[in-house]
């Protein structure tokens, strides 16, 4: 059997030798940030836009980090030769550190994961049911490790037989726990949540791919836009765009993907496939 790496603190190791102390505040609090990217084919794609969220949530989080984007980038070059997985998932993880007293910030921990990953094709064909959750991540903008929300709320979404949430607050949609939120309104314009939700890297790939054919407005969605509008998606790295085909209680958009979506599948997918031979 193959054996899997990850870097620890800078020092390539097998998965299954690495280790951390049970005082570190990500298991005693939950204390940490992570990014999350994708290969294609060999390719990292969006790296560089990863790598300025991961810093932007570390610095939110007041973590340190003690490697440059270089050194951050040869490792991961290094994680990829070692494991040899052309479409992957690669984990940039940073803990609170080893806490003297189980609160308080101490020198962190950086691991870096990769593992396989597949497309889930029938999902961005067929679509997927979401159930409003009434929640709003704290810490919006930064990639944190606490997802105990996220967690207990597709307990509840897949009771409801739905495929997952979206947060709702105040009468606002604003994102799901793993992915970003989008609408069509009847005119054909696309919607999506402000600066209130995490900036998802794909969401950023397609609101610069959809700017020179549709109208874009970035800024609160309300449940009256939800009711009005014609097509509803999510995005994020591993689902790529995936149609909403229902919003439970509240709008059901029909089977599959809408024209809008499919239009910006198309772009979006150029877009991975120009990266994947271009760098």
């Amino acid at each position: 059997m193959q054996i899997t790496y990850v870097i620890l603190n800078g020092v390539q190791i097998p998965e299954h030798e690495a280790q951390l102390s049970i005082n570190d505040l990500a298991i005693v609090r939950g204390y940490g940030i992570f990014d999350y990217f994708k290969t294609v084919q060999g390719t990292p794609l969006f790296l560089e836009d990863n790598l300025d969220r991961f810093y932007n949530s570390a610095r939110l989080m007041d973590l340190p980090v003690n490697y440059s984007r270089t050194e951050i980038k040869s490792m991961i070059e290094q994680l990829m030769l070692a494991n040899n997985m052309p479409d992957s998932g690669i984990k940039i993880l940073l803990t609170g550190g080893y806490s003297p007293d189980g609160y308080s910030i101490a020198e962190p921990n950086l691991i870096i994961s990769q593992h396989p990953i597949t497309r889930d094709d029938l999902a961005e064909n067929k679509g997927i049911k979401l159930l409003p959750f009434e929640y709003h991540r704290p810490f919006s903008q930064v990639k944190s490790i606490d997802y105990v929300m996220g967690i207990q709320a597709l307990k509840k979404a897949k009771e409801a037989g739905a495929n997952d949430v979206v947060y709702v607050q105040n009468g606002l949609l604003s994102e799901c726990p793993r992915a970003n939120f989008f609408l069509v309104s009847d005119d054909g314009t696309l919607l999506t949540a402000g600066d209130d939700v995490l900036q998802g890297i794909t969401r950023m790939k397609i609101l610069e791919v959809a700017k020179e054919h549709f109208k874009i407005e970035v800024r609160d969605i309300s449940l009256e836009d939800l009711k009005n509008a014609s097509e509803a998606f999510i995005s994020s790295t591993t689902k790529n765009i995936t149609p909403v085909t229902e919003v439970l209680g509240h709008k059901e958009f029909g089977a599959g993907a809408g024209t809008v979506t499919k239009q910006l599948q198309v772009l979006l997918n150029q877009l991975m496939y120009e990266l994947e031979t271009s760098e």
